[in-house]
């Protein structure tokens, strides 16, 4: 409980003073995080990253995150730009940008 609380605040307060203030050693902490960030994949977001390889791939590479944003939105998942930023860099797709014509 104590932990879920810091982390949910520790954009607002720093991790040190928090753990202080709850009786709680920093590194007890960084090992519930690390525990977290070990649970089991989500299959949502592994079919997500197929879709943004599948878009990629359909669009040789010219999709940027405002485009494959709009892109998954259709296909039934809503996602901000942000998401798909991050989606796209997970997926290691990279948008591919033309030389212009001289």
């Amino acid at each position: 409980m104590k932990y879920s609380f810091i982390t949910q605040h520790k954009n607002t307060f720093p991790v040190r003073l928090m753990c202080q203030v709850l009786g709680v050693d920093r590194s007890c902490y960084y090992h519930y995080r690390r525990q977290m960030d070990t649970r089991p994949p989500d299959p949502e977001h592994e079919e997500m990253l197929e879709w943004v390889q599948r878009v990629d791939d359909a669009s040789d590479h010219t999709y940027g995150s405002r485009r494959m944003k709009r892109a998954l939105n259709c296909l039934g998942y809503p996602v901000s730009r942000n998401k798909a930023r991050n989606l796209m860099r997970e997926a290691g797709v990279q948008v591919r940008h033309r030389k212009k014509f001289r």
